[in-house]
Formats: C-alpha cells, sequence, structure tokens
C-alpha cells in the first residue's frame, strides 16, 4: 500500500470517528443592525440571514431581547417549548403565539432545518428609548430543558429517593460535560419554569439543617446548600439569632405556613401543582421519599459550556431616544469618502506634475525631441506589445478622451497622421512625447480613522510645438487608476480618471520662465465597502466626477560652476463636482450621498540642483529636487441618508488630515547619441506626520 492510500484512508477514518470535524455547531447572526426599529424589522435586512449549522436532533432554541420585542413570523413545523411564548409544557403542536407583538423571550423546538426557516422572519421592534439594544439567540439539545434566565440546563428524574439520596445522585450527574446538583431556585421566573417541567412532587436543594448548612446555623437558618448557590441564606424563619438574607437571594416560594419543621422537617419539597415550596424530614436517619427529584447543570467554577451555541446581535435602534448613532461614525464608511476626495486631488496632482516635468525636461535638454510610440514598448511590459500599438493607443486616447471633451475638430481629424507619421511636413514641428508612473503609499492609522493603502498609476502621452525661441506650447491626455485599501478588512475605493490638458511654457529671459496649465477631466469611483466583518457582508457603488483644474509656475535659473539651479514657486488649483450616488446590496445599511462640491488649492515652493556628465555615446543628467507643499483645500461637506430610512440625514465634513508636506525626488536623463533619451525618477513625499507617498516615473523619448 503506497502513502497515498494509507493517507487518504486515514482521513477518511477519521472522519468517520470524529464527525464533528464535517458538523461544527454554529450560530450565525448578523455582527450589527442599523434600523428604524418603530415597527418590527427583519434582521435579515441587515444582509446576513440568522441560522445555525452542524446541529443534529431535535433542537430548543430561545431568544431574548434585552429591550423591545422579539417575534417570528413563519411557526409551521415547529413544535412548541414550555416557558416559552406562554406555553406550559413541550407540545407537538405549531407555537403561533411566538408570533406575537409584545414578547420580550421566545423559544421553540424543531430540526435545524425548520429552525432556519423560522429564523430567516426573525424580527425586533425596539421601545422607542433604547438606542442599542441587543438580540441574544441561543440553541440547545432539546432533550434535557435549557433555561435562558440562567443559562442552566433541568433534568427532572422519577425515582423514589429519600433527598440525601437524590442529593448524592445529582452530584454524580453530568450531562454535556457539566456537573449536576439538586436544583437552586431564586428567582419567580426560574420557579415558573421549573414548575412547567415537573409532574410529582419532587426534592429541591434546600436546607436547614446544621450537617447541610455553612457557618453557625440555627433551625428557621434555610440555606442553598447544593450547586454554586451552596452556602447561600434565603430565607429566616421568624427572628433566628444570627439568620440574615445574603444580598441577592431574597426569593422563596413557600407554601402557607410554611416552612413549620413539623416532626423536625429540614429539606425543601417543590410542589407540582402550585410550585409552592413545604419543608420534609431529612435526616441521614429518616426513611421519608419523594417520587422524583430536579438536577440542575451549569454554574460551578470552571464549568462555563451552557449552551451548544449562542450568539448576540447588538441593534442601532436610530428613533430611539437614547440613540447616539451616526452613519459616519463607521470608520469604514468615513475612509471611503476621504478616499474619493484623495483620490481626485491625487489625479489632478500627479496630472499637472506629469506635463510641468515635461516643460522642466524640455528647458533641460535644451531642444524638444520626438517619440514614436512603437518605440515605447519596452517600457510598458506586456500592456501594449502588439504590432497595432499605434492603432491602439490612437482608439484609446482620441476615442474616449478627444471625443468626450469635444475638441475632436483640433486633434482627432489628424491624430492618426501626427502619431504615424512625424515626417510629415504638416506635423514637422510637432514632437509626441509620454510618460508613465507608478505610486504607491500608505495614510497611518489614528483613533478616528483606519490607515489606509494607496496604489496609483498613470500613463501620459502628449503633443507640443517649440513655437518661438525656448516658448512651448502641447496637449496631453492621461489615463490613470487610483486604488485605495481601507485598513485589511476588504473595503476598497477604485477610481479611474481621465484628463485633457493644455499647457504653455514662457521664455522671459534666459533665466526666468512662467508655465501655465490647464487642464479637464472626469473620474470614475467604484466602491466595495464592508458593513459586516464578521459575515463579510458589503454594499457596492459607482459615481463620476467632472474636474476644472490648473497650475501657474514661476522658475528662476541660475548657475553655479557645473550645477544649474532651479528655483521655484506655484500654485495649484482644481474644482470637482461629485455626483450623488446610492449603494446598492442587501444589507439595509446601504447610503445613499447627495452630490457635492470639491475645490482645491496648493502652493509650493522649491529648488531642483541639475547637473551634467559626460559619456562617450552618451550624456547623464542627475537631479536632485526638493518641494515644501501648502495644502489649502477647503473643507468638503457630505449629505447622506439610510435608503431604509430617508427621514433622518447625516452629514460629515470631510477636512484635509494634513496641512503640508515634503518631497524629495531623484533622478536622471539620460540622452544617447542614437537619439534615445530615457528618464527615470524617485520620490518620497512625507505628509506632516500623516503618512508618506512613495512614486517611480519613467518615459522613453527618441529623437527622429
Amino acid at each position: 500500500m503506497n502513502f497515498k492510500d494509507t493517507f487518504i484512508k486515514a482521513v477518511l477514518a477519521t472522519f468517520l470517528i470524529c464527525p464533528k470535524f464535517l458538523l461544527a455547531e454554529t450560530v450565525t447572526m448578523p455582527s450589527s443592525l442599523t434600523a428604524d426599529t418603530s415597527d418590527f424589522v427583519t434582521l435579515a435586512d441587515s444582509g446576513t440571514t440568522p441560522s445555525i449549522s452542524g446541529f443534529t436532533g431535535t433542537l430548543l432554541v430561545s431568544v431574548v431581547a434585552s429591550d423591545g420585542n422579539v417575534k417570528i413570523t413563519t411557526t409551521s413545523s415547529l413544535l412548541q417549548a414550555s416557558g416559552y411564548c406562554g406555553y406550559s409544557a413541550d407540545n407537538a403542536a405549531e407555537p403561533s403565539d411566538c408570533n406575537g407583538n409584545s414578547l420580550t423571550e421566545i423559544g421553540f423546538r424543531g430540526t435545524q432545518a425548520n429552525i432556519n426557516t423560522a429564523l430567516a422572519t426573525l424580527a425586533f421592534k425596539g421601545d422607542g428609548t433604547a438606542g442599542s439594544p441587543t438580540v441574544t439567540v441561543a440553541v440547545t439539545p432539546a432533550g434535557t430543558n435549557y433555561y435562558s434566565g440562567t443559562g442552566h440546563y433541568y433534568e427532572v428524574v422519577s425515582a423514589t429517593k429519600t433527598w440525601r439520596q437524590a442529593k448524592a445522585l445529582a452530584a454524580a450527574s453530568t450531562y454535556k460535560g457539566l456537573t449536576g446538583y439538586l436544583v437552586t431556585i431564586t428567582s419567580a421566573g426560574e420557579n415558573a419554569f421549573i414548575k412547567a417541567k415537573v409532574n410529582s412532587n419532587s426534592w429541591i436543594g434546600s436546607s436547614d439543617a446544621n450537617d447541610q448548612t455553612t457557618g453557625d446555623t440555627n433551625e428557621g437558618h434555610w440555606q442553598w446548600v447544593t450547586g454554586p448557590e451552596a452556602g447561600k441564606t434565603y430565607f429566616c424563619d421568624g427572628e433566628v439569632d444570627g439568620c440574615t438574607v445574603d444580598v441577592g437571594y431574597s426569593y422563596s416560594n413557600w407554601n402557607t405556613n410554611e416552612p413549620n419543621n413539623s416532626g423536625e422537617e429540614e429539606v425543601g419539597q417543590f410542589y407540582t401543582g402550585s410550585g409552592k415550596w413545604n419543608d420534609l424530614p431529612g435526616k441521614s436517619t429518616d426513611t421519608h421519599t419523594q417520587t422524583a427529584y430536579i438536577i440542575e447543570y451549569g454554574g460551578l467554577d470552571g464549568e462555563s459550556a451552557t449552551i451548544s451555541g449562542t450568539t448576540t446581535l447588538t441593534i442601532n435602534s436610530i428613533e430611539a431616544s437614547e440613540s447616539t448613532f451616526d452613519a459616519f461614525d463607521d470608520k469604514e464608511l468615513k475612509g471611503i469618502v476621504e478616499a474619493h476626495n484623495e483620490s481626485i486631488k491625487s489625479s489632478l496632482t500627479q496630472s499637472t506634475n506629469s506635463v510641468l516635468r515635461r516643460m522642466e525636461q524640455y528647458r533641460r535638454l535644451g531642444n524638444n525631441q520626438s517619440v514614436q510610440i512603437q518605440d515605447l514598448k519596452f517600457a510598458l511590459n506586456d500592456k501594449f506589445n502588439d504590432e497595432n500599438i499605434s492603432k491602439r493607443l490612437l482608439e484609446h486616447y482620441s476615442k474616449e478622451f478627444v471625443e468626450k471633451i469635444n475638441i475632436k475638430d483640433y486633434m482627432s481629424s489628424n491624430l492618426t497622421s501626427m502619431i504615424g507619421n512625424n515626417s510629415n511636413p504638416q506635423y514637422k514641428d510637432w514632437v509626441w512625447w509620454a510618460s508613465g508612473s507608478i505610486n504607491k503609499g500608505s495614510l497611518n492609522f489614528r483613533s478616528d480613522q483606519l490607515g489606509r493603502q494607496i496604489d496609483s498609476n498613470g500613463f501620459i502621452i502628449g503633443a507640443d510645438i517649440d513655437y518661438d525661441n525656448n516658448s512651448l506650447f502641447g496637449l496631453a491626455f492621461r489615463d490613470d487608476e487610483n486604488i485605495t485599501e481601507v485598513s485589511t478588512n476588504g473595503t476598497t475605493s477604485t477610481s479611474r480618471g481621465m484628463n485633457l490638458m493644455m499647457y504653455h511654457t514662457l521664455k522671459i529671459n534666459d533665466q526666468n520662465f512662467v508655465d501655465t496649465f490647464f487642464g479637464l477631466g472626469e473620474t470614475d469611483q467604484h466602491t466595495n465597502r464592508v458593513v459586516d466583518i464578521t459575515n463579510d457582508t458589503r454594499v457596492t457603488g459607482k459615481n463620476k466626477a467632472r474636474h476644472a483644474f490648473g497650475a501657474l509656475k514661476y522658475n528662476l535659473s541660475n548657475q553655479y560652476k557645473n550645477l544649474n539651479i532651479y528655483n521655484y514657486s506655484q500654485i495649484n488649483f482644481g474644482y470637482s463636482e461629485i455626483d450623488g450616488y446610492s449603494e446598492a446590496g442587501s444589507s439595509n445599511e446601504k447610503m445613499s450621498f447627495d452630490d457635492r462640491d470639491l475645490f482645491s488649492s496648493s502652493a509650493s515652493i522649491g529648488v531642483k540642483i541639475a547637473s551634467n556628465i559626460n559619456f562617450d555615446y552618451s550624456e547623464l543628467l542627475p537631479h536632485l529636487k526638493i518641494d515644501y507643499n501648502e495644502d489649502l483645500t477647503e473643507d468638503s461637506v457630505l449629505k447622506g441618508h439610510l435608503i431604509s430610512s430617508s427621514s433622518t440625514q447625516y452629514s460629515t465634513t470631510i477636512s484635509k488630515h494634513f496641512s503640508s508636506s515634503i518631497k524629495l525626488e531623484a533622478g536622471f536623463d539620460w540622452i544617447f547619441d542614437n537619439g534615445w533619451n530615457i528618464t527615470t525618477i524617485m520620490k518620497r513625499r512625507e505628509k506632516d506626520g500623516f503618512g508618506h507617498e512613495n512614486a517611480l516615473i519613467f518615459s522613453a523619448n527618441r529623437e527622429f
């Protein structure tokens, strides 16, 4: 027999011997529910349907609301459970009263399949006051009886025994790893629950005998002498010296004129008909018997397993007077909203910097160089590596961008000729250039928001002309994508930007230049928000934003020995019109957002130092750049409401989290005698203690 066969047989044998590997007992509930609960709300509206799995046989399910009411609207194929929904005994009849509107606790019996059908209709109604009520679902095998008030099991044993025999037998009993004891009854609810279970007078774990009680006690000093309550005094018969009822143990249900100690009676008896208590003889020499005794399981030290499965749901009752719910307190939602703003600002900033960098390169090289699109294949990996790359780029940029922004009369009709044939006299003074960028960054985790990981990339293609002694005019298209991961829970925001830009650099004299820039663009934004982390329940959304943006930059150049020094100051501005949108999904926490405007602006100053190194067949132009930027963006207010409850409007102010940043950039231009010019730039931007961004930029030009 080979190893594979041995392994398979071992696995099968394990599953056959230990089927619980395959049938893990699980209770599934939403981790939260946000709704107007002034009327009944189905818990399945959260996007997660309550259910159980891995159970076998007949089960007892109890559902308890801390405030408000619960019910199920489907009760067919279920069985009545004693002590729940007004039923005093387990019956095979349908528990239709569990569909009542004023129940704080419901319970029913059935198979797993029938219970899941009922749980799918489980509904909650708030009390109008509690803002964060809870609903607890518990599952237990129905062969023994479980009381949710104590979290314990109860078993009635029919056997004719003395009190001391019953006490010993109960202590020797176990169930689901729990040790039994003669029942202790500490509340009216527990007493009523037990009354519904017994059908004959029974022994209980109560006594005033000195050999059973704890401490210095006298006749009439009644204690619970079994289980976790052992030694707790709950009743003083008359003025007994030194007898004080323990705090929290004042409940008793003695029959009229009991206990009376008639014939030295010293142990407790439970009357089946009335649920009242009596005292009976119980000395070691007494032979007085009862035909039943009641065992309780649960609560002893080190024993915590009382039910097979339980889970608690916290509900946000937004209409309640004590509710403090605000939709924008959700950090996943707040992160999505802020990611929208940051992705728009990033798209505009990257587009602006790509064009301004082109103008810097133009002045640094001292001439205007063309690029043949086919020669960009190696720089773009597999994205555009076929023989028809010119045609593909043409279709992508001329049709998707140019026609959309309505300038095709100027460019679109001639775009094919310009790309395909730079030698055409009609376009001999125009040159083409292209550049790609990859950005990675993060925003730090803070107490009021989740940390974020940001990945973005972009590709820009442009055409410009040197029309008057180092004065440049051009047009460019940029396509970019920004993916933001809000923490690690799976919430993401993806933005796709398309921008058309016009730029101009004016040479005033040999030392002074002015760069101007203006652009129009559109961004598609898609969101995927996790509203229930435990059950991975999500809602999605999409919207559009349109932009107008620009920049003005003043450059002053100087030379020190073999170093070229460029000082500059720059102002950026942008206006974005962001459409409203509604989220989609099965959760009732999905939101509808109003449209809004975003005004962004910034000012920066910096210095760039460049040099040149000559080789036999090329020239290397390294540079170093330091930039200080002040973000002047105005606060943006976003309003929205839950789709399930449009009457309550929520709003949040989106502020910039950092006012300044410092950028360090290093790179080079490598000019080869064969016409190639390779540009590589690495930069890092520190955002005033709020995070950072790293970028790698690559471009390739070739002169023809």
